[in-house]
């Protein structure tokens, strides 16, 4: 590889930011990338189409047919990417003409026992490719190279990606159903549960399912393939230090000497045998002074977050700066070390308890025995708190949907089934109202009871929509709640508007002489009850 070619930036990346960097690359070649890829997969979906077509009950191993050599296709995009990458441009013949030759590493694997259990697949790939790595020597790399976590975030976004060609396959398939469908029902998939056994329409689910597997495979293989490609770039890079080597190779040569550079040599030399002698000349605990006056410094700072083990190699003493520029390198090279790949040891963060003062040895006749209590693994308590605080989530998120289910349309079916006998006081009950409404409305009237002759007039109104009009009302709804679900089911198409209209009169007159004495004339109130038999007057027979 030529790293200095490299057309991507190098610098340390987490592994979500090197699977991102991925859709970068591929958006930088999506059509040789995704057209290297078609070119190979749409003969494999042709063959098991016509597979299809000669025996449809067995559609479902076609596809798996096509999903188990997928893994073979997936190296001709990554031929695309690994040249491109590096500044060579390949067009998607040449990736498909190179491909049978791209396919012997790791095919036996795949093609096999290794199949199913493949889901980081997208990290041995240039392994196998690339690096031409095989047997015991792929192993071993491929193990190397799955250290840091890589070889988990590469499985576990195989995982995502196989997620979202289903989610992708079942749109396809919704998509389609919404079209064809008889318009009995609004699931767009009742086509592909009932369907009657029939040969040409079980040939025609098979083959809408495969066109669907095709289309979210062609999808989002390409970028499965990207993405674990940077991931495996950006673990390379990492391991081989390779934006180090880059600037190395990109650091100036020094310029041709003068006429003045033996002179200038000859000084050096000088000066650095005098150094040495005046540094040999020195006692020994001169020496080691510089060390032990930045020992209470060291002691002031406090100590290191990330400390080395007592037992592991340790680096040999520096002597003292024969140069200011000395202390800069010190410092970069310190850096270089305290990186996670040449540090040599790792840093973790336990909790343990706090070890109490050591009590007195007891003498070995006393009758009391020491008795001592088990660890506690921190680890574990907070697992099973985080289990108890996600349980009770989804128990306080049940409860809210039950406690408010008559508020979502979803559960407007179930609200349906308990039928409100009693709204804010009043009994809507149909055995509880007069044979004529009305005309008891107007007796209360000429008898000076108005409360009582608007508050009939408000509950037979309520009777009538809930009994026949089937209005979804609960027990605790008030008189806006009534009106407002009236209204909706006026949009809906299940309440008239002219009922709606001599609901929300009733409604208007209930509540300015309920709640504000505003007592209507009679005028008012005989109209309203004229509307009134006109819409509600005859009980109609309500089918179930």
């Amino acid at each position: 590889m030529q790293i200095d070619k490299l057309q991507i930036e190098l610098r340390p990346r987490t592994n979500a930011q090197a699977l991102d960097l991925g859709f970068s690359l591929l958006h930088s070649h999506a059509s040789a990338a995704y057209m290297s890829f078609l070119v190979l997969w749409l003969p494999l979906l042709a063959l098991c189409a016509a597979l299809t077509v000669w025996l449809p009950d067995l559609g479902w191993a076609w596809i798996l047919l096509a999903w188990w050599f997928k893994p073979l296709l997936e190296r001709a995009p990554l031929y695309v990417l690994s040249r491109q990458v590096f500044g060579t441009t390949v067009t998607w013949q040449e990736a498909v003409r190179a491909w049978p030759r791209q396919i012997g590493g790791g095919a036996f694997r795949l093609l096999t026992w290794g199949r199913p259990f493949s889901p980081g697949r997208g990290l041995s790939h240039p392994v196998w490719m690339l690096e031409g790595a095989r047997g015991r020597v792929a192993n071993l790399r491929r193990a190397t190279l799955g250290n840091n976590g890589t070889a988990s975030s590469a499985a576990w976004f195989g995982i995502v990606c196989s997620h979202l060609e289903m989610v992708l396959q079942l749109g396809v398939l919704g998509f389609i159903g919404i079209f064809i469908s008889d318009g009995k029902t609004t699931n767009p998939f009742i086509l592909y549960v009932t369907a009657d056994g029939a040969a040409p329409q079980t040939m025609a689910v098979a083959l809408m399912t495969l066109g669907a597997f095709g289309m979210a495979t062609a999808i989002m293989a390409p970028v499965y393939t990207a993405c674990c490609f940077t991931l495996y770039l950006n673990r390379r890079a990492s391991m081989e230090a390779w934006d180090i080597e880059i600037k190395l190779r990109q650091m100036k040569r020094p310029a041709a000497r003068t006429r003045a550079a033996p002179v200038l040599s000859a000084l050096l030399a000088l000066a650095g045998a005098g150094v040495l002698l005046s540094a040999a000349s020195l006692p020994l605990p001169a020496l080691a002074a510089p060390a032990a006056a930045t020992a209470p410094a060291a002691a002031v700072a406090g100590p290191a977050k990330c400390e080395p083990p007592k037992d592991g190699p340790r680096r040999p003493e520096r002597g003292p700066l024969l140069a200011p520029e000395q202390a800069g390198v010190r410092k970069q090279i310190d850096q270089l070390y305290a990186t996670d790949d040449l540090r040599g040891y790792a840093c973790t963060e336990i909790w343990r308890m706090k070890e109490k003062s050591k009590e007195p040895e007891k003498k070995k006749d006393d009758k009391d025995e020491d008795f001592n209590f088990p660890s506690v693994n921190f680890n574990f308590a907070a697992d099973i708190f985080k289990m108890v605080v996600i349980a009770l989530a989804i128990g306080l998120v049940g409860w809210l949907l039950y406690r408010y289910r008559h508020h979502l349309p979803a559960f407007e079916r179930a609200a349906k089934v308990r039928v409100a006998t009693e709204i804010g006081g009043l009994n809507i009950r149909a055995e509880s109202l007069p044979p004529n409404v009305t005309d008891e409305v107007r007796a209360f009237w000429a008898r000076g009871e108005q409360r009582a002759a608007l508050a009939l007039l408000y509950r037979a109104t309520l009777s009538r929509l809930v009994t026949e009009d089937a209005l979804a009302l609960r027990q605790g709804n008030t008189e806006g709640d009534c009106l407002r679900l009236a209204r909706q089911a006026e949009q809906r198409g299940r309440l008239a508007r002219a009922r709606l209209d001599v609901a929300d009169s009733a409604t208007t007159l209930w509540l300015n002489g309920a709640y504000a004495a505003r007592w209507p004339g009679d005028d008012v109130l005989l109209a309203c009850c004229a509307a009134w038999d006109a819409q509600f007057g005859a009980v109609r027979e309500v089918t179930p």
